[in-house]
């Protein structure tokens, strides 16, 4: 099975393009989702479970109080702002992780309502 992410809103459409040209199924709720901009995050999770789409977020806080309300989702992954900063390095970086993560998923993620934290793909 290959993993579809729905990257949170403070992610740029160009991480989406860029991940996609990797061979991964992804889009940037900012630009390929309008729709869902501004919307809290049960609203984008609802979004999420609907497409069968992992979300990529660093909002801890508020996905976790998503999580509660919609247990039936298929993934989500944290991304800390420290270790993936939202510079052109550190979304690079998180491409990297992404496209890692893609590549070698931990069992039921993209099938089950699975919470993962992205680590460094360097280490």
């Amino acid at each position: 099975m290959s993993l579809r992410f729905l990257l949170d809103e403070h992610y740029p459409p160009w991480l989406a393009d860029d991940l996609h040209a990797d061979g991964i199924d992804a889009v940037a709720l900012i630009a390929h989702r309008p729709q869902l901009r501004g919307l809290d995050d049960r609203q984008v999770l609802e979004a999420a479970v609907a497409e069968g789409r992992i979300v990529v977020t660093e909002d801890v806080n508020t996905f976790s109080a998503a999580i509660a309300v919609i247990p039936g989702h298929v993934g989500v992954v944290y991304c800390h702002h420290v270790r993936f900063p939202r510079t052109r390095p550190g979304l690079n970086r998180l491409r990297k992780a992404l496209v890692a993560l893609a590549g070698n998923p931990p069992e039921g993620l993209g099938e089950h309502p699975l919470v993962w934290w992205l680590g460094d793909p360097d280490g």
